[in-house]
């Protein structure tokens, strides 16, 4: 937008006016008397014909000063009036940012109310989760301490059964012995040591010493809990076997000495000692 001008005055009519009054001064003078001075009357008209033609010769000048110093103030008038239109609009910017932020703070509020309200929430289910595994976790041991004491008393009592029958195939062999009848001997040796195969496979072993063994208190016992054998005593004969299962002893071979009969172990001895529970 191209900037705004005082408008411009022609000045040649005030010059056309200002040349014919000084005419008309010039004539007033021109006619009057040589041999006389000028009259009032003459001198009069000659100084309103000169001041009044001065005047027009300097009022266009006049007015154009006066447009410019209008059209100056009426600029000026004109950016005051463009800042205070700034100045509101900025007022109106900072009051609309003002709005904005309290209208944020409060979401803000909101928001942390909810999260809160979610973290309340989810620190009592949690919670609840935990005590629930907790629980599941108490009824899970409970329920496999029994599945293993269960697997405890069954253990033990096949391992009694399977101990019962080595004791029992033993002492069977060991009457085929006294028949002396060699392929009863044979036959009886053969399903032992198919049984004592089978036993084994289940972690169930026999120990039967050789004879003329030295006597161990490590591996071996008397048919007599009470007896003390002498010290390098020999192994004459064999009352029970030795029982062990998974490496821990059952029971220990019960052998006879030199000194002792040879004949049937004792009720007892036959008995292997319980399974220990794991």
């Amino acid at each position: 937008m191209s900037e705004s001008s005082a408008p411009k005055i022609e000045k040649w009519p005030f010059i056309a006016g200002d040349v014919a009054l000084l005419i008309m001064a010039w004539l007033v003078y021109y006619h009057s008397d040589p041999e006389t001075s000028l009259g009032g009357l003459e001198a009069f008209w000659c100084f309103t014909c000169v001041a009044t033609g001065a005047w027009v010769m300097v009022l266009p000048f006049l007015k154009e000063f006066q447009a410019q110093a209008d059209l100056t103030e009426a600029k000026e008038l004109a950016a005051s009036v463009e800042k205070i239109s700034s100045v509101d609009a900025v007022a109106k910017q900072i009051e609309n940012a003002t709005e904005q932020w309290l209208h944020v703070e409060d979401r803000a509020n909101e928001i942390n109310a909810a999260s809160r309200e979610i973290a309340g929430k989810i620190n009592a289910e949690a919670r609840e989760f935990t005590e629930f595994l907790q629980k599941a976790n108490d009824t899970e041991k409970n329920h496999l301490r029994l599945e293993v004491d269960k697997l405890n008393r069954t253990q033990v009592d096949w391992v009694k059964v399977v101990t019962g029958m080595l004791d029992h195939v033993f002492a069977l062999n060991q009457a085929g012995r006294q028949s002396r009848q060699e392929k009863l001997v044979r036959q009886l040796d053969n399903f032992q040591v198919a049984c004592r195969d089978v036993a084994r496979r289940v972690g169930v072993v026999t120990h039967e010493p050789k004879p003329e063994d030295g006597f161990d208190t490590e591996k071996h016992q008397l048919r007599d809990p009470e007896a003390e054998p002498e010290a390098g005593a020999k192994i004459i004969g064999i009352a029970a076997q030795g029982l062990t299962h998974q490496g821990q002893v059952l029971r220990k071979a019960v052998v006879v000495i030199e000194g002792e009969e040879l004949g049937q172990a004792p009720p007892d001895a036959g008995k292997s000692e319980p399974e220990k529970k794991t």
